[in-house]
Protein backbone atom coordinates (compact mmCIF):
# COMPACT_ATOMS: atom_id res chain seq x y z
CA UNK A 1 0.00 0.00 0.00
CA UNK A 2 1.17 3.52 -0.80
CA UNK A 3 2.45 5.18 2.39
CA UNK A 4 0.32 8.27 1.74
CA UNK A 5 -2.85 6.18 1.61
CA UNK A 6 -1.91 4.42 4.84
CA UNK A 7 -1.43 7.74 6.65
CA UNK A 8 -4.62 9.19 5.08
CA UNK A 9 -6.57 6.21 6.41
CA UNK A 10 -5.01 6.55 9.87
CA UNK A 11 -5.90 10.27 10.01
CA UNK A 12 -9.48 9.57 8.84
CA UNK A 13 -9.78 6.87 11.50
CA UNK A 14 -8.47 9.27 14.17
CA UNK A 15 -10.94 11.95 13.04
CA UNK A 16 -13.84 9.48 13.23
CA UNK A 17 -12.79 8.29 16.69
CA UNK A 18 -12.56 11.87 17.97
CA UNK A 19 -15.97 12.72 16.48
CA UNK A 20 -17.49 9.61 18.04
CA UNK A 21 -16.01 10.48 21.43
CA UNK A 22 -17.24 14.06 21.20
CA UNK A 23 -20.77 13.08 20.17
CA UNK A 24 -21.27 10.19 22.62
CA UNK A 25 -19.24 11.06 25.71
CA UNK A 26 -20.07 14.07 27.82
CA UNK A 27 -16.74 15.86 27.98
CA UNK A 28 -16.79 19.20 29.80
CA UNK A 29 -14.37 20.84 27.38
CA UNK A 30 -14.51 23.89 25.18
CA UNK A 31 -15.25 22.75 21.57
CA UNK A 32 -12.36 24.88 20.33
CA UNK A 33 -9.96 23.19 22.74
CA UNK A 34 -11.22 19.82 21.56
CA UNK A 35 -10.71 20.84 17.92
CA UNK A 36 -7.22 22.07 18.81
CA UNK A 37 -6.40 18.68 20.36
CA UNK A 38 -7.75 16.80 17.32
CA UNK A 39 -5.83 18.91 14.79
CA UNK A 40 -2.61 18.69 16.81
CA UNK A 41 -2.90 14.89 17.02
CA UNK A 42 -3.56 14.68 13.27
CA UNK A 43 -0.61 16.96 12.54
CA UNK A 44 1.67 14.80 14.68
CA UNK A 45 0.43 11.64 12.94
CA UNK A 46 1.15 13.10 9.51
CA UNK A 47 4.54 14.55 10.40
CA UNK A 48 5.53 11.46 12.36
CA UNK A 49 4.54 8.90 9.74
CA UNK A 50 4.97 10.79 6.46
CA UNK A 51 7.15 13.84 7.06
CA UNK A 52 8.93 13.64 3.70
CA UNK A 53 5.64 13.03 1.87
CA UNK A 54 3.59 15.76 3.58
CA UNK A 55 4.73 18.76 1.56
CA UNK A 56 6.56 20.54 4.39
CA UNK A 57 9.94 20.45 2.67
CA UNK A 58 10.78 23.62 0.73
CA UNK A 59 13.96 25.33 -0.38
CA UNK A 60 12.91 28.48 1.49
CA UNK A 61 9.90 28.38 3.78
CA UNK A 62 10.04 32.16 4.23
CA UNK A 63 9.91 32.71 0.47
CA UNK A 64 6.93 30.37 0.16
CA UNK A 65 5.10 32.17 2.98
CA UNK A 66 5.77 35.53 1.29
CA UNK A 67 4.43 34.18 -2.01
CA UNK A 68 1.35 32.95 -0.14
CA UNK A 69 0.92 36.35 1.51
CA UNK A 70 1.06 38.03 -1.90
CA UNK A 71 -1.53 35.64 -3.33
CA UNK A 72 -3.72 36.16 -0.26
CA UNK A 73 -3.53 39.95 -0.67
CA UNK A 74 -4.47 39.76 -4.36
CA UNK A 75 -7.26 37.28 -3.66
CA UNK A 76 -8.62 39.43 -0.82
CA UNK A 77 -8.61 42.52 -3.03
CA UNK A 78 -10.45 40.63 -5.79
CA UNK A 79 -13.09 39.42 -3.31
CA UNK A 80 -13.71 42.90 -1.89
CA UNK A 81 -13.73 44.46 -5.36
CA UNK A 82 -16.14 41.80 -6.63
CA UNK A 83 -18.44 42.50 -3.72
CA UNK A 84 -18.27 46.26 -4.39
CA UNK A 85 -19.22 45.65 -8.03
CA UNK A 86 -22.12 43.42 -6.98
CA UNK A 87 -23.36 46.17 -4.66
CA UNK A 88 -23.08 48.84 -7.37
CA UNK A 89 -24.38 46.96 -10.41
CA UNK A 90 -26.56 44.15 -9.11
CA UNK A 91 -27.97 45.76 -5.98
CA UNK A 92 -26.75 42.74 -4.09
CA UNK A 93 -24.10 41.88 -1.57
CA UNK A 94 -22.45 38.68 -2.69
CA UNK A 95 -19.94 38.62 0.15
CA UNK A 96 -22.62 39.09 2.79
CA UNK A 97 -24.56 36.23 1.23
CA UNK A 98 -21.56 33.89 1.34
CA UNK A 99 -20.20 34.58 4.82
CA UNK A 100 -21.75 35.76 8.06
CA UNK A 101 -20.56 37.11 11.38
CA UNK A 102 -19.22 34.55 13.80
CA UNK A 103 -19.78 35.19 17.49
CA UNK A 104 -16.55 34.21 19.25
CA UNK A 105 -16.25 33.98 23.03
CA UNK A 106 -12.47 33.56 23.08
CA UNK A 107 -10.87 35.42 20.12
CA UNK A 108 -7.29 34.38 20.98
CA UNK A 109 -8.18 30.68 21.08
CA UNK A 110 -10.33 31.01 17.95
CA UNK A 111 -7.41 32.65 16.13
CA UNK A 112 -4.98 29.93 17.28
CA UNK A 113 -7.28 27.10 16.22
CA UNK A 114 -9.05 28.53 13.17
CA UNK A 115 -6.29 30.63 11.66
CA UNK A 116 -3.07 28.85 12.68
CA UNK A 117 -3.33 25.18 13.69
CA UNK A 118 -6.36 23.87 11.76
CA UNK A 119 -5.30 25.32 8.38
CA UNK A 120 -1.86 23.75 8.80
CA UNK A 121 -3.27 20.32 9.64
CA UNK A 122 -5.73 20.57 6.74
CA UNK A 123 -3.00 21.57 4.27
CA UNK A 124 -0.83 18.66 5.37
CA UNK A 125 -3.74 16.28 4.88
CA UNK A 126 -5.58 17.62 1.84
CA UNK A 127 -2.67 18.96 -0.20
CA UNK A 128 0.44 17.30 1.21
CA UNK A 129 -1.04 13.80 1.30
CA UNK A 130 -4.34 13.58 -0.61
CA UNK A 131 -3.61 15.93 -3.51
CA UNK A 132 -0.10 14.62 -4.05
CA UNK A 133 -1.45 11.04 -4.07
CA UNK A 134 -4.17 11.97 -6.58
CA UNK A 135 -1.65 13.88 -8.71
CA UNK A 136 0.42 10.73 -9.20
CA UNK A 137 -2.63 9.04 -10.69
CA UNK A 138 -4.68 11.74 -12.41
CA UNK A 139 -4.22 14.83 -14.60
CA UNK A 140 -3.67 18.08 -12.75
CA UNK A 141 -7.15 19.57 -13.30
CA UNK A 142 -8.91 16.38 -12.17
CA UNK A 143 -6.66 16.16 -9.10
CA UNK A 144 -7.35 19.79 -8.17
CA UNK A 145 -11.12 19.40 -8.55
CA UNK A 146 -11.35 16.05 -6.73
CA UNK A 147 -9.20 17.23 -3.81
CA UNK A 148 -11.22 20.47 -3.60
CA UNK A 149 -14.47 18.49 -3.47
CA UNK A 150 -13.08 16.36 -0.64
CA UNK A 151 -11.92 19.49 1.19
CA UNK A 152 -15.28 21.26 0.80
CA UNK A 153 -17.18 18.11 1.77
CA UNK A 154 -15.14 17.81 4.97
CA UNK A 155 -16.75 21.06 6.11
CA UNK A 156 -20.19 19.40 6.18
CA UNK A 157 -21.47 20.27 2.72
CA UNK A 158 -19.95 21.56 -0.49
CA UNK A 159 -20.23 25.32 0.04
CA UNK A 160 -18.92 27.78 -2.59
CA UNK A 161 -16.41 29.38 -0.19
CA UNK A 162 -14.78 26.08 0.80
CA UNK A 163 -14.87 24.77 -2.77
CA UNK A 164 -13.18 27.92 -4.08
CA UNK A 165 -10.62 27.65 -1.27
CA UNK A 166 -9.92 24.02 -2.09
CA UNK A 167 -9.35 24.86 -5.75
CA UNK A 168 -7.01 27.75 -4.92
CA UNK A 169 -5.04 25.84 -2.28
CA UNK A 170 -4.56 22.81 -4.55
CA UNK A 171 -3.57 25.05 -7.46
CA UNK A 172 -0.99 26.74 -5.25
CA UNK A 173 0.32 23.38 -4.09
CA UNK A 174 0.68 22.28 -7.71
CA UNK A 175 2.56 25.49 -8.52
CA UNK A 176 4.84 25.61 -5.47
CA UNK A 177 5.20 21.91 -4.60
CA UNK A 178 4.84 22.44 -0.85
CA UNK A 179 2.19 23.36 1.73
CA UNK A 180 3.57 26.72 2.86
CA UNK A 181 2.04 29.03 0.25
CA UNK A 182 -1.39 27.34 0.35
CA UNK A 183 -1.21 27.29 4.16
CA UNK A 184 -0.57 31.03 4.24
CA UNK A 185 -3.51 31.72 1.92
CA UNK A 186 -5.71 29.29 3.88
CA UNK A 187 -4.84 30.94 7.21
CA UNK A 188 -5.41 34.42 5.75
CA UNK A 189 -8.74 33.34 4.23
CA UNK A 190 -9.96 31.94 7.55
CA UNK A 191 -8.92 35.18 9.25
CA UNK A 192 -10.71 37.22 6.59
CA UNK A 193 -13.91 35.18 6.81
CA UNK A 194 -13.92 35.81 10.56
CA UNK A 195 -12.82 39.46 10.70
CA UNK A 196 -14.26 40.97 7.52
CA UNK A 197 -17.94 40.87 8.55
CA UNK A 198 -17.05 42.87 11.68
CA UNK A 199 -15.16 45.64 9.89
CA UNK A 200 -16.92 45.77 6.54
CA UNK A 201 -19.24 48.75 6.01
CA UNK A 202 -22.99 48.18 6.44
CA UNK A 203 -22.69 44.46 7.18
Amino acid sequence: MDRRIGVILIVIFAELVFRLIYSTVSIPVNPLLFTLLVRLVETLIILGLAFHLSGVRARSILREILIGAGVAAVFGAVVVLGDAVSRALLEGEVLRFLIGRQEVADPALFFLVGCVIAPFAEELFFRGLLYSWLRQRMPVIVSIVVSALFFAGMHGFIAPVQLAGGLIFAGLYEWRGNVWAPYTVHAAANLGIWVLPWIYPSW
